[in-house]
């Protein structure tokens, strides 16, 4: 009788230990979510001084200079700036394509140190990369982005998809409390031809490498008191993160080619302005070869099939447009069969396409090349021409985006 109370006041005991162990593992679990939601509420609050603003949006230019169409080509720009001689001036560039579905990419590397000739009509002179913002300011004040990246696609005779800007502060934020960055050779293998290019090509990968998750969620502290601004058609820093780490991780996956502009492959040396040494000019015609050589490779799949062939004619009376917009136009990955003057000037801009209906997509990737309202015609224009698509450089031509 009295085993059978001895083993029934033991299996009450047992249930109020059981009962008390699962309330305080709810108690402990509960902690635990309290605590990890605080964590990322004060993660938040660290990382929210740092704010992404897109500067582009203020003028309505990201319509001129952001690609609307969604393809498998993407194109991203990449610019580091640093404080020098109290001016922020650009130090590193750096232009992602990636076609995604084909599993191809190619990396481009822009040093600020390098000269650009095309500015001598507003400056007198090359200007290096460094000072493309500071250019745009001096042209017009606050428009210095704009200006730069106009710029950078102007060089590069491409047009981009998004952008990411570091100002010198928020670069400097970032160096500051991850650690500073520099290039770093073991990355070399992890590129095509990357044995063959410099080290300070691979700053990139160096810099992205810091911005794991878990190194940015311990350091998040750190970033409280900035008031850093990155600028970018991401809206916030968590997407700009997530792009910056989809494309590092893109590249140690698909081995890209990495065009490096420090190469002498892609340079002119020559003595300058001044007699005060040796300026390292963009040498422009080895890029397009070699840029033309991946970018076929690349292009959409229905951009690929539809073959189009493209001539350009400059009926605008001032010279250098037709040759300016044809390179533009081949290097988007579109044949470009003939470029010349036209017979006689036009008031207008012009787009001729007698099979409307087999080129919609080269149509839809040349109209993005000359942002307007020109009048798509299908028929052929007066004189001889074979093109799937003939353009006519009109009068307003200058007038599509300028300072």
């Amino acid at each position: 009788m009295s085993s059978g109370r001895e083993r029934y006041k033991k299996s009450k005991e047992g249930k109020k230990k059981k009962s008390l162990n699962i309330g305080i593992d709810k108690i402990l679990s509960f902690l635990l979510v309290i605590g990890i939601l605080a964590y990322f509420i004060y993660t938040y609050i660290g990382f929210s001084n740092i704010k992404s603003e897109n500067p582009l949006k203020n003028s309505n230019s990201d319509y001129y200079l952001l690609s609307d169409k969604k393809d498998a080509l993407e194109k991203t720009l990449i610019v580091f700036e640093e404080e020098y001689n109290e001016k922020e001036v650009i130090k590193y560039v750096y232009l992602y394509a990636e076609n995604k579905e084909k599993g191809q990419s190619v990396l481009i590397y822009l040093p600020g140190w390098l000269e650009y000739r095309g500015l001598e009509r507003d400056f007198g002179t090359s200007v290096s990369v460094s000072a493309f913002r500071y250019a745009g300011e001096f042209i017009q004040d606050g428009r210095g982005f704009e200006y730069a990246i106009w710029q950078l696609e102007q060089l590069l005779g491409s047009n981009i998809d998004q952008y990411i800007w570091f100002s010198a502060q928020s670069f400097s934020v970032f160096q500051d409390k991850l650690g500073n960055s520099s290039g770093d050779s073991v990355y070399a293998q992890y590129y095509n031809n990357g044995f063959e290019v410099s080290d300070e090509a691979y700053f990139f990968n160096s810099f992205v490498s810091k911005l794991g998750w878990f190194n940015l969620l311990m350091s998040s502290s750190k970033f409280k008191d900035s008031e850093a601004v990155i600028y970018s058609s991401y809206s916030t820093l968590g997407n700009i993160v997530v792009e910056l780490k989809n494309i590092h991780n893109s590249t140690l996956a698909t081995r890209p080619y990495l065009i490096d502009f420090s190469s002498p492959k892609y340079l002119s040396q020559e003595e300058s302005v001044g007699s005060v040494g040796i300026a390292s000019y963009i040498n422009v015609s080895e890029y397009d070869t070699v840029w033309r050589g991946f970018v076929d490779g690349m292009i959409d799949r229905k951009l690929e099939k539809e073959r189009a062939r493209v001539e350009i004619y400059n009926g605008s009376g001032l010279s250098g447009y037709a040759a300016q917009y044809s390179r533009r136009v081949r290097n988007s990955g579109i044949e470009v069969v003939r470029y010349d003057n036209a017979p006689l000037e036009e008031e207008k801009t012009k787009f001729y396409v007698p099979n409307i209906e087999d080129f919609p997509n080269s149509l839809q990737i040349v109209q993005e090349i000359f942002p307007g309202t020109y009048e798509v015609l299908e028929e052929r224009p007066s004189f001889m021409t074979t093109g799937d698509i003939v353009i006519i450089l009109g009068k307003d031509i200058p007038t599509v985006y300028s300072f």
